[in-house]
């Protein structure tokens, strides 16, 4: 297949990104010159170059086609079934997503609406799209640090990304129909599960069951309503948790972070003084 021919074993998904197994992230540094062909992508394919100089590229993917230079930013996607060819006489890097089909199929049934949604990505290539880079480095990020951030915070970065696509980059789109916002009683049920299973790894999707909204209008109307977007209310819920528990000077700062749900003691430390502007020992000695 295409990547293994050119840049070697893809790097295995992080625990975070195995809600769908087959969405795949990575960067790819310096690929030395060659051409690439597959007759037709498993998957929905982005593209990001990345190269700080341009490069010269031959590209096709069905009917498009394109030669020219790719400059650092510029993004091509193509959708799973297409035809789609490159080549390039410069060592070039990029960041590439694998984007599962069924990962926008999900998202695109999760949406209330009249008309169905198109669900094939339009070829296309070297846009720019400042979200669809930021979306991908938050990605990357997390997969990096071990999926720190937890199944909330990268459902909601997967269902933004495939959100986006199906507004942006399908031959058609109709609004989903959605509520302008969130019942009193909505929010109160969802701060309560977030209390209630603090020292769980809580996902967008229960989370969004819990108020029968899908979990891309939940991630939307709950920051409509609380000014934080849900994996950053949790944070919030567990950072103040962990003071409460501290102050008691019964558990260690290991036992308290995994008793509100850090992943390990450096993960509590970081988002504690970012919260506090003090470390969780230093309110321990305080106290």
């Amino acid at each position: 297949m295409w990547q293994k021919q050119t840049i070697g074993e893809n790097p295995a998904p992080s625990h975070a990104l195995s809600n769908w197994q087959n969405l795949k992230i990575f960067q790819a540094h310096n690929v030395a010159p060659q051409e690439l062909m597959v007759e037709s992508l498993p998957s929905h394919l982005i593209v990001i170059h990345t190269t700080t100089q341009p490069v010269e590229v031959v590209e096709r993917a069905d009917s498009l086609r394109f030669k020219g230079l790719a400059q650092a930013g510029s993004i091509n996607i193509h959708s799973a079934g297409s035809m789609a060819s490159c080549r390039w006489s410069e060592a070039i890097s990029f960041v590439r997503l694998d984007v599962p089909s069924q990962l926008i199929e999900h998202v695109a049934a999760q949406a209330d609406t009249h008309a169905r949604i198109s669900q094939e990505l339009i070829n296309i290539a070297h846009t720019h799209d400042a979200k669809i880079i930021q979306i991908s480095q938050w990605l990357l990020d997390e997969q990096n640090n071990g999926g720190a951030g937890g199944k909330l915070y990268v459902d909601s970065l997967l269902n933004l990304l495939a959100l986006h696509l199906l507004r942006t980059y399908t031959t058609q789109f109709h609004e989903a129909r959605s509520p302008n916002r969130l019942t009193q009683p909505q929010i109160a049920r969802a701060i309560e599960y977030m209390h209630t299973h603090l020292d769980q790894d809580i996902s967008l999707e229960v989370l969004a069951q819990i108020v029968n909204v899908s979990p891309s209008h939940l991630h939307r109307l709950f920051k409509q309503a609380t000014g934080m977007a849900p994996h950053q209310y949790l944070i919030s819920l567990r950072v103040n948790r962990a003071k409460e528990l501290l102050l008691t000077r019964r558990f260690s700062v290991n036992q308290v972070a995994a008793e509100v749900g850090f992943a390990d003691q450096s993960h509590l430390h970081r988002h504690f003084k970012r919260a506090f502007g003090v470390t969780p020992k230093k309110v321990i000695l305080a106290s």
